[in-house]
């Protein structure tokens, strides 16, 4: 971004970008693809399957060893989610980062980010969608944006990242799905008609009886705790009850950010009983994106329940 009277903008090419570190050219043959020049905070569900289908063409592409992809920090954990589902059978590294601070400024974490995405992008054996920051990978559906000024932005919801980046990459996830030479699909698209709601005192009931007459097929609901809501003032137990009965999914996820659905009070046992979704350990926002990718395959009470219970793309633990 660059800086103007009204604040930053986005604006800087690739090119521009990749100025402010020119060694890295000695050492990796760089091709550029400007896809979109847009702010974070005005990226759409229509954008990420754009951007899918270019880095689907990239991974196909067997002289590309990795992909880099530079994206604003505001909502890089929702895209880089996203393409986890799109694109189920990643065949090499898909690294998005990005940067605290303006490439333009002297302090920038650009470069430094932009390093080590190119690094993890060309040395690693890494075939997911990671995001890259301060030194770390971490899986895009399990990552969140945590601070907003402090250079470490984003954090893990596991107990650690996949690696860690310093002279070498050290890979501590053994799990991570790793390079193959099966080719990637481009599977589905998105239904962006899913709410997600945050559950606070005070909040009406109605609210979510008149989501279908605004045409949306779903909701996640961030719940206290376990996933507890009330169920005496202000109840939303009738509410669920007749979204469910108007097929409309409803996804019970946890308001903490280390937490997981586990219907132990009254208060989360009911709703589970009237219809409503566990999310299980899922990020809210993840279990938004993920139920907005099923109800573009599907609008069978059924099928939804059996495809959210599903780990898709390492997006939750349920053991």
């Amino acid at each position: 971004s660059f800086h103007t009277d009204k604040g930053f903008k986005p604006g800087l090419s690739l090119q521009h970008i990749l100025s402010y570190i020119p060694r890295v050219r000695d050492y990796y043959d760089i091709e550029l693809e400007q896809i979109m020049n847009i702010d974070s905070a005005n990226m759409q569900p229509e954008h990420w399957y754009e951007i899918a289908q270019a880095i689907n063409l990239a991974l196909n592409d067997q002289t590309v060893n990795g992909i880099v992809i530079t994206h604003g920090t505001d909502t890089m954990t929702y895209t880089a989610t996203a393409i986890a589902f799109l694109l189920p059978n990643i065949n090499k590294p898909v690294v998005f980062t990005g940067a605290q601070i303006s490439a333009e400024i002297f302090s920038s974490d650009a470069q430094r980010n932009m390093i080590d995405a190119i690094r993890v992008a060309g040395e690693t054996d890494i075939a997911e969608s990671v995001i890259v920051f301060n030194s770390r990978v971490y899986r895009g559906t399990r990552t969140i944006k945590l601070r907003e000024y402090d250079l470490s932005a984003f954090e893990t919801v596991d107990s650690f990242p996949i690696a860690e980046i310093s002279r070498t990459i050290n890979i501590i996830d053994p799990f991570a799905k790793t390079r193959h030479n099966e080719g990637s699909i481009l599977e589905g698209a998105f239904d962006p008609n899913v709410a997600l709601i945050k559950i606070a005192p005070g909040l009406k009931p109605e609210l979510l009886e008149v989501l279908p007459s605004m045409g949306y097929h779903g909701v996640v609901i961030e719940g206290y705790g376990a996933g507890n809501l009330p169920i005496e003032e202000r109840s939303l137990i009738d509410s669920i009850k007749k979204l469910v009965s108007q097929n409309i999914p409803v996804i019970i996820a946890s308001v903490c950010i280390y937490g997981k659905i586990e219907p132990l009070y009254e208060t989360g046992i009911l709703f589970i009983d009237a219809g409503a979704i566990s999310a299980y350990d899922m990020i809210s926002e993840v279990a938004m994106i993920k139920l907005m990718m099923i109800l573009n395959k599907t609008r069978d009470m059924d099928e939804i329940r059996i495809m959210m219970k599903m780990d898709i793309a390492k997006e939750m633990n349920i053991g």
